[in-house]
């Protein structure tokens, strides 16, 4: 699976009602609404490692951890600290998502939680360290998804989710989150294949990015986490 994400920070009213009138000319099968948050939060420059502790007053590096928690995967939020390393933390039981009729691939399976094989937490990742871990990381961003729908095309092969993008409860454009279940092309050929996709079904003008974290192994949630946060740095 590859994802790529499309901002077009000069979306109007107009221009997302076309849009979706032309998806929904494709007869796509429609999956509902979906929402997101996207939160960045910066290191305390004052917390300091103590083998530096001596020599330093202050951390000699920004670090930024980047959090995104889609409503599609419920109780799940993906981390990215630095553009480097990620991770995914859910607080989802398998049991409770397949009653749902969610996917359980994000979810704590029921024998680790009967004994005990679990993260503890009640909040998503992204809520805990906001709230437990601001000596490390203080939060400098929330951008809000909403009003998100998601549709598949092309046998289920082809998902796209739209959302509208808020910054302090101002608009601040519509991104598209594009992701191809089946791909046999080359890691190099990516993009073209969305810009393809782009023109064939007439997306919006906007900023695509397809980045990946590591071409030789594809991280489908780091990939994406990794290219949401280079396209939200620019609102």
């Amino acid at each position: 699976m590859v994802t790529a994400v499309l901002l077009v920070q000069k979306a109007t009213p107009e221009t997302i009602t076309q849009f979706h009138d032309q998806i929904s000319n494709e007869l796509p099968t429609t999956k509902g609404k979906w929402s997101f948050n996207f939160k960045i939060f910066k290191n305390n420059q004052y917390s300091i490692p103590l083998v530096l502790a001596d020599t330093h007053t202050q951390a000699p590096e920004s670090k930024y951890l980047y959090t995104l928690s889609p409503s599609y995967l419920p109780d799940s939020t993906i981390s990215l600290v630095n553009g480097r390393s990620a991770g995914v933390f859910t607080n989802s039981i398998e049991e409770e998502i397949n009653e749902l009729g969610h996917p359980t691939e994000l979810s704590i399976p029921n024998e680790h939680l009967h004994k005990g094989a679990t993260t503890g937490l009640n909040d998503r990742f992204d809520v805990f360290v906001g709230a437990k871990l601001q000596s490390l990381w203080s939060q400098r961003q929330l951008i809000k998804g909403d009003g998100g729908q998601i549709y598949e095309l092309e046998n289920g092969n082809l998902s796209i989710r739209t959302s509208n993008v808020f910054l302090h409860g101002v608009f601040r454009g519509l991104l598209l989150e594009i992701e191809l279940s089946k791909f046999d092309g080359k890691n190099n050929d990516v993009k073209e294949k969305f810009t393809e996709i782009i023109k064939k079904y007439g997306f919006p003008e906007g900023d695509l990015c397809c980045d990946v974290l590591n071409s030789k192994f594809l991280d489908k949630y780091g990939d994406l986490c990794l290219q949401y946060s280079k396209s939200l740095a620019s609102i």
